[in-house]
């Protein structure tokens, strides 16, 4: 039966060739619009290289500090890494990151070449843990190499290139702001789509004085984010850990009292979190994109809906013969239904195409919609893993069943509530 219905509705959208190009055009340009806003979060939010862990990762990057004097809002200091991580049951892993906000850092290219200018990024041995680069040469650095303050750094793909000309640059050394660094390990290039690891060099941790000085002892402010892995299991003990490492922190002070702001946070609400002094608002947030959302699917619904009124005034006569010979009012909607479905796939797959095509060629500004979260300074690339997988699939076939109810549904059933006897008379 509904290889038969499929049947006639491509023999309908034959017959009707103005009718099926606006129903598909106006399907396609929606569906594109809401997938570009579901792959911008699925970018945002999924597990993508190099940030596989993201699901199980824990974010504490903001952090307020009230005090009688005075407050202060910013990262977290290193000290939490030194003084507090070690004592965490239920830690697996932890990645101390220093970003340097934006200070792009010049390697010089010897006698007659401009510099290349590079965004860097400060860390400690355990960002490799957290963070599962692929290396294409050498290793990152240690921890040994962190401790002593050894200039060994690991730089990108297209660094190595840059300055090297290969990829195989293990042991090279290079000159940057007057200081020079060895590389010890080369990783596949990281897009600024994935802000949080996305660098041309990352360099010990120690190496930046801003990271590991703590300017106001006992506080837990600073310049450093952190992105915790814990045992398997064990991510909701691992909050309550911290938490109670700060409440035993502030007890033993009556100056002073560190607030989390709810923290840490699961990945996908840190990326929410824009200011030190704020938590997000999520419910906000949600009501923001769901209202988005709604727009894109029910405005363009409505005006197929009153196209498919229309048209179904027309086939008034047709449903008419149908119910006299005995088809009942289920069969007719689902005859319609089906008919509406494969235009609605049609124009679904071509907004699919149409969004991927969007976002691969105007990936720099499509990526900063939401929250600005492109990196300075880092090629901006979209790879296939961010948009080809199957959950963009699922959403797009799930837009276009939502989409088919709401705009041919109502329409079917108001057609299908007249009589037999009227529905012949229609067409007289």
């Amino acid at each position: 039966m509904i290889k038969y219905y499929l049947k006639q509705a491509w023999t309908m959208i034959k017959q009707n060739k103005l009718f099926s190009f606006i129903y598909v055009l106006g399907t396609a340009l929606s569906i594109a619009l809401v997938m570009i806003i579901f792959i911008i979060h699925y970018i945002k939010f999924a597990p993508i290289y190099p940030e596989y862990n993201r699901n199980e990762t824990l974010v504490l990057k903001r952090m307020t500090v009230l005090s009688d004097d005075n407050n202060n809002s910013s990262s977290v200091s290193y000290q939490f890494l030194t003084n507090i991580a070690p004592k965490l049951t239920h830690l697996k892993h932890i990645a101390a990151i220093y970003f340097g906000y934006g200070d792009n850092k010049m390697i010089e290219r010897g006698a007659g070449k401009d510099g290349l200018s590079v965004n860097s990024c400060w860390v400690n041995s355990g960002f490799w843990n957290v963070f599962t680069f692929n290396f294409i040469a050498g290793s990152p650095f240690s921890e040994a190499d962190v401790q002593s303050i050894k200039r060994d750094v690991v730089i990108s793909k297209y660094t190595s290139e840059q300055l090297f000309a290969t990829t195989q640059s293990i042991g090279k050394m290079l000159e940057m702001n007057g200081e020079e660094y060895r590389v010890c390990g080369v990783v596949a290039n990281v897009s600024s789509a994935t802000p949080v690891t996305a660098a041309d060099i990352w360099l010990p941790i120690t190496l930046q004085p801003d990271a590991v000085t703590n300017s106001i002892p006992d506080w837990y402010t600073g310049g450093v984010e952190y992105y915790m892995l814990p045992q398997e299991g064990k991510k909701e003990y691992l909050k309550l850990e911290i938490v109670r490492a700060f409440d035993e922190i502030d007890a033993a002070s009556e100056n002073y009292k560190h607030d989390l702001m709810g923290q840490p946070d699961d990945y996908w609400i840190s990326t929410l979190r824009e200011w030190s002094n704020i938590a997000p608002d999520l419910w906000e947030v949600i009501k923001e994109v769901g209202l988005t959302l709604l727009a894109l699917i029910l405005i363009p619904a409505i005006n197929l809906s009153g196209m498919i009124s229309s048209r179904m005034n027309k086939r008034m006569c047709e449903l008419g013969v149908r119910k006299a010979y005995g088809a009942t009012r289920g069969n007719l909607i689902k005859q319609v239904l089906w008919e509406n479905l494969l235009l609605t796939c049609i124009g679904g797959a071509l907004g699919v195409l149409l969004s991927f095509l969007i976002v691969l060629t105007s990936s720099n500004w499509i990526l900063s919609i939401f929250n600005d979260f492109v990196t300075e300074g880092v090629r901006t690339s979209i790879t296939p893993e961010m948009i080809f997988n199957p959950a963009i699939f699922f959403i797009a076939f799930g837009v276009c069943i939502v989409l088919n109810l709401i705009s041919a549904l109502i329409p079917t059933l108001n057609a299908m509530r007249h009589t037999i006897v009227y529905s012949l008379n229609t067409q007289k």
